[in-house]
């Protein structure tokens, strides 16, 4: 997790650059080891591709 927290601030202020004052929703979450080795992670996502940037 030292990596997450050694990058966030650099992560924000890229992330400020891009949006700009339309600030999405966003979440940041670290996780250095799973309960079982072999679990899976899902990760979900709603994606607009209409929009120009």
């Amino acid at each position: 997790m030292r990596v997450l927290r050694e990058n966030f601030d650099t992560t924000a202020r890229l992330h400020a650059a891009y949006f700009g004052e339309h600030r999405p929703t966003s979440t940041v979450m670290g996780v250095s080891d799973l309960a079982l080795p072999d679990q899976l992670v899902e990760i979900g996502a709603v994606v607009r591709l209409d929009v120009e940037a």
